[in-house]
């Protein structure tokens, strides 16, 4: 099978880094606190205008990129899915404005790590939908629901990664909450 996999909230613990980021930036701003926990930190956590998230986004967001940690048991699951011999295709959408470098940036990253992979693509939109069509993508993963809707409805088997963030957003998607858990999946979906 050819496995698609988002980076950041899949692989990455970006949310969990950048969340701490911004709530940090925050008190050298305003130091207004957090306004709603269950918002992301993106939209509507902090009382940021969307002015400010993109600005302080394009300044910092590659930075923390190089120092995010891994998810709990993703390389031993990936090295796994090489293992039993299924591709891995890892496919993000790390581009401008918040990322200049983005494919030198998560090639670095991925080595420092020692993810192993077959293929990195960055995608030109967050909907990866041509990407894994082009790559005969047989399921994807992915954090952002919106975005698992429209591959969905565009005829890729895409299942949501759930994080703190898109729980109220993941309705009828199916979806995994952890590594074991996707692992599990992809063994289900494979012996169908």
């Amino acid at each position: 099978m050819i496995i698609g996999l988002d980076i950041d909230n899949v692989i990455s613990d970006f949310d969990g880094c950048m969340e701490g980021v911004f709530v940090q930036e925050d008190k050298n701003k305003r130091n207004t606190g957090v306004l709603n926990a269950k918002l992301h930190y993106m939209r509507g956590m902090l009382d940021w205008s969307e002015d400010e998230v993109n600005e302080f986004m394009s300044r910092e967001c590659e930075n923390y990129a190089k120092r995010l940690k891994l998810k709990r048991l993703a390389k031993h699951y990936i090295d796994r899915l090489i293992e039993e011999g299924h591709t891995v295709v890892l496919i993000t959408h790390r581009r401008e404005p918040y990322f200049k470098e983005g494919e030198k940036t998560t090639r670095e990253w991925l080595k420092l790590k020692k993810i192993n992979y077959h293929k990195l693509v960055l995608s030109a939109t967050p909907d990866k939908t041509p990407e894994c069509v082009e790559n005969n993508i047989d399921i994807m993963f992915d954090d952002r629901a919106g975005y698992v809707y429209k591959m969905r409805e565009r005829g890729v088997n895409c299942i949501l990664v759930l994080t703190k963030f898109n729980q109220q957003e993941r309705k009828n998607l199916p979806h995994v909450s952890g590594w074991k858990q996707l692992y599990g999946f992809i063994k289900e979906y494979e012996a169908k």
